[in-house]
């Protein structure tokens, strides 16, 4: 009878202890740049199938090696985000039915801000995995701040690379950044900005077109490594503290982009660099993304006169162009047949 009592006893501490054990949602955002298996842009990229191939496969590993170091420490719901937008319409760019359980990917019905609006109060914690040295590391891989226009972002005089705008919006909210995986140039940025995240370095960056990867077993014992320990020391896991108000300083590469961009009202223009002030730091980031939209607009317009000034037809294609300006103001276009309604809604999985 005795032994029985305590075998009862003992089942109900048992029991006791598992109902006391928080659920632990985590949100695991990617990116593709500081994937493992990534050491050439044309792996990031949709418009190249077979090198996007390979690095959809070497990013899904990445991530389902986060997936179970959160898993091991304890996560009871992972939630995927894609915040990279290689160009994909028909879906993330993990694949997703390669996903480990429990991870499902967040599909919405309208777009959302992979920075600020992924995520709410239920989340415990964000792991970043795939991500790329900032702005203005000329050595890191394909490094950039949000977009290839900008050579600089800064935040009142801070570089800020997409970890960290990513650790500022999370900590509106009191949500920890606790784990980063990427090259080991955005390794050095995040040990000098945010010392306390968990770490997984996955390749040697050579410059910014080229890395070297480590091998597959090690990258995913890396990134899981990380994943696990961030988690398991969640509960001394810090906040990113910039206090306000907030400075925020772009520099573009060239006048024409800061010229266009400082058409945002509010803006103020210095050569190739444009500053936006702002009281709140969500505020900023959003009005940088709009100066970065202007800058981008004269970019591809750029990009697209230098293209077709390369082709051999380059004289009739202008004449086409001139063509086509003056049909549409004299509304002599032919009108766009109205697409069919689509069977199904639009979703939205993070950067498109």
């Amino acid at each position: 009878m005795r032994q029985m009592l305590i075998a009862l006893g003992v089942a109900a501490l048992a029991f006791t202890a598992a109902a006391a054990q928080k659920p632990l949602k985590v949100m695991i955002l990617f990116d593709m740049e500081g994937v493992s298996g990534a050491t050439d842009f044309r792996q990031t990229s949709y418009a190249h199938p077979s090198e996007y191939a390979q690095g959809r496969q070497s990013l899904t590993a990445d991530v389902n090696a986060a997936i179970s170091g959160v898993k091991a420490a304890g996560a009871t719901e992972v939630v995927i985000v894609d915040g990279h937008g290689s160009g994909n319409a028909t879906g993330p760019d993990v694949v997703e039915e390669q996903l480990l359980a429990p991870a499902k990917v967040q599909y919405r019905d309208a777009p959302f801000d992979i920075y600020m609006d992924s995520y709410d109060q239920s989340f415990d914690a964000i792991v970043a995995v795939g991500m790329h040295a900032g702005a203005g590391n000329r050595q890191g891989f394909l490094s950039h701040t949000f977009t290839f226009e900008d050579v600089e972002y800064k935040v009142n005089g801070v570089p800020f690379n997409e970890s960290m705008i990513l650790a500022m919006g999370a900590a509106r909210l009191r949500v920890p950044v606790i784990a980063v995986s990427g090259d080991d140039q955005l390794e050095k940025e995040i040990r000098r900005t945010m010392p306390w995240v968990q770490y997984a370095t996955v390749k040697h960056a050579v410059d910014r077109s080229k890395a070297e990867p480590i091998a597959r077993d090690d990258a995913s014992r890396r990134i899981e490594t990380a994943a696990r320990e961030g988690l398991a020391r969640l509960a001394s896991a810090k906040l990113p503290e910039y206090p306000a108000p907030y400075r925020f300083a772009l520099t573009f590469q060239d006048e024409a982009q800061a010229r266009n961009a400082g058409l945002l009202p509010g803006a103020e223009v210095t050569g190739t660099t444009v500053q936006i002030r702002a009281n709140d730091f969500e505020e900023g980031y959003r009005s940088s993304t709009r100066l970065i939209g202007l800058a981008s607009a004269i970019g591809r317009v750029t990009a697209a006169q230098a293209v077709m000034n390369a082709q051999t037809n380059a004289a009739p294609l202008r004449v086409d162009m001139a063509d086509w300006l003056y049909g549409r103001f004299l509304n002599a276009l032919q009108s766009a047949a109205t697409p069919a309604p689509t069977a199904q809604p639009a979703r939205y999985w993070g950067a498109r």
